[in-house]
């Protein structure tokens, strides 16, 4: 490991989390939801929403923390347009846009629970491929001749077909992807979403002192259909598709909403409509919401306004029907 490389990565970056806590600084304390550790608890931004390596990348005359090392220098232009625009109350200039919807782009696409998603549907591909390729013996002593011959790996290595098709039968393995592939995928879908984020109007919410404020969360872009869009609708909603909005909490006072159809412009929103938005956040939660303190209010999916300190249950039987 080289001298002062980083090792431990935020996908969700301090410089956004710290407009969560009060005052807005890494060093306050956040109050935290955790639904997998089942508990809640205070501390600093710097805790949570990180992993180790987590964009650490292994390719030939890239530094290791290079990926990690671009992201500090773009937080740092962030957290200078997040700083900008909560002293304002709304997003002041095209710069300051420009940038946060950059930061939109990236946290939409790059979290645990994205990557985990991403593993599974290429899993399930080569999964498909091999079980193609072992429907008969004929057809995978050939195909592996053929990649033995393009030199992917010695002929002495290629497994009996008994052998490789009771181990696929078994299902006892997972495909590994590398973070190195992540961090390509990842990047490459940020240059896919930007765009479409810059075609939409933002709306800016402004939490009145009297609302509770806004949550934020460690998959805090949702991307949902809206009222407009046919009922019963099953298929996944995409940043393309006109009948769909994002919402990004961009500060404990500040929100935006991004749509196709609805005009820009600013809005003051009192309790009822800061719990709304916040209860749509939990549910897009992979594990862990973040807030000043538990005196937020949410509004639950049976109509009813909770008090934060009642989100870790609600918190936990999400997460508990997610791993079902």
């Amino acid at each position: 490991m080289a001298i002062g490389e980083s090792r431990k990565h935020h996908w969700v970056p301090q410089c956004y989390l710290k407009g969560f806590a009060k005052p807005r600084s890494k060093d306050s304390q956040l109050y935290v939801v955790d639904a997998a550790a089942m508990r809640d608890f205070s501390t600093k931004p710097c805790n949570v929403a990180a992993a180790r390596d987590f964009n650490r990348v292994d390719l030939d005359g890239v530094s290791p923390d290079a990926v990690e090392s671009s992201f500090s220098s773009f937080e740092t232009d962030v957290d200078q347009a997040l700083g900008r625009s909560i002293a304002a109350g709304g997003v002041v200039n095209a710069e300051d846009h420009n940038l946060i919807l950059n930061l939109v782009a990236l946290l939409a696409v790059r979290n645990p629970g994205m990557r985990e998603r991403m593993r599974r549907t290429e899993e399930e591909v080569w999964k498909r491929v091999l079980d193609l390729t072992l429907s008969s013996k004929e057809r995978y002593e050939a195909r592996f001749r053929k990649a033995a011959a393009e030199g992917a790996f010695s002929a002495d290595e290629i497994l009996p077909y008994e052998t490789m098709r009771e181990f696929f039968d078994r299902d006892e393995y997972d495909l590994q992807v590398s973070t190195t592939r992540h961090v390509q995928q990842e990047l490459k879908l940020v240059d896919t979403v930007l765009p479409l984020l810059g075609r939409r109007n933002w709306l800016i919410l402004r939490a009145l002192p009297e609302s509770g404020g806004f949550i934020t969360s460690d998959h805090p872009v949702l991307l949902r259909w809206d009222a407009a869009a046919p009922k019963g609708r099953r298929v996944a909603p995409g940043f393309g598709q006109r009948d769909t909005d994002v919402l990004f909490p961009i500060s404990h006072d500040l929100a935006m909403i991004g749509s196709f159809k609805e005009k820009p412009g600013t809005v003051d929103v009192d309790e009822t409509h800061a719990a709304f938005f916040n209860g749509l956040i939990i549910g897009n939660a992979d594990r862990q919401i973040y807030a000043p303190n538990d005196r937020f209010r949410y509004l639950r999916s049976d109509g009813q306004v909770c008090r934060g300190a009642d989100a870790l249950r609600d918190l936990e039987e999400l997460h508990q029907r997610r791993q079902r």
